[in-house]
């Protein structure tokens, strides 16, 4: 059953996309991820095309430096019975993935139905057939019930989903749940915390990736409802405001 199921979403995959499969090395564990052969490419292409507008590009397909710091932190974190755990804007799944690779129950989920069905077929290319990926709208979630964990690499992009954004959070965490956000620490978002901070409060890390001779700075947040039952502890191994702990163990499989 898996195989035919990655068949069927092959085929939907390779008649809008040239895909690849690659080897992704993070810490000890590699995964094996289908993505696109040539983003910068098709990107540049419906640019110069004005096939779509800005925000509709296909950057859910692009693996972040975020996602290899999330993902790496979340595999360090221990496993609880019973925990939930829902990824947002998932697109092709590799936080999501390295997470229930290391055991976690986890939900993946995004919007764009392109990066749902990258997300599944990762799921089946990694032994994972059963882990949930589903089609989520912050504008209107629909929500079993809370989740104790919610996680999001490069989510605050789009600055017009802030409000929406947070409120979504606000319904989905459960009182006494913790979020993880990651973003490039470069990226200026204050609009985002001056709305997240009327409902949550936060602490933050940094983490430095390596990739050849560039470097880039991961902001890493832990994020907790106002008034919570207890305080919102920082990412391990790293102080509030002061982390600056070296991600090197996060990087592409060669």
């Amino acid at each position: 059953m898996p195989q035919s199921q990655l068949n069927t979403l092959m085929e939907k995959i390779r008649s809008k996309y040239d895909v690849e499969t690659i080897p992704l090395r993070i810490g000890e564990k590699i995964l094996n991820i289908l993505q696109l052969k040539d983003l910068g490419g098709l990107i540049a292409e419906l640019v110069d095309t004005k096939t779509v507008g800005i925000m509709d590009l296909p950057f859910w397909a692009k693996v972040w430096d975020a996602s290899l710091v999330l993902a790496y932190f979340m595999g360090k974190q221990p496993v609880v019975l019973g925990q939930r755990i829902l990824e947002v804007g998932a697109g092709i799944g590799t936080v999501g993935l390295y997470t229930a690779l290391c055991g976690h129950r986890i939900t993946i989920s995004d919007i764009d139905e392109d990066a749902l069905l990258f997300a599944r077929a990762n799921a089946i290319l990694n032994n994972m057939p059963r882990l949930e990926v589903r089609k989520l709208d912050w504008n209107d979630p629909d929500l079993p019930e809370p989740y104790d964990v919610i996680i999001g690499s490069e989510v605050v992009y789009d600055r017009e989903s802030y409000p929406n954004l947070v409120q979504f959070l606000r319904r989905a965490l459960a009182p006494n749940g913790i979020i993880f956000l990651a973003k490039n620490a470069e990226l200026n978002t204050p609009k985002f915390f001056s709305e997240l901070t009327k409902h949550f409060e936060f602490k933050q890390t940094t983490r430095t990736v390596h990739s050849g001779d560039e470097t880039q700075k991961i902001a890493l947040y832990a994020i907790r409802h106002k008034n919570g039952a207890s305080s919102s502890p920082c990412p391990r191994g790293t102080a509030a405001n002061n982390g600056n702990q070296g991600a090197k163990d996060a990087h592409m499989g060669k």
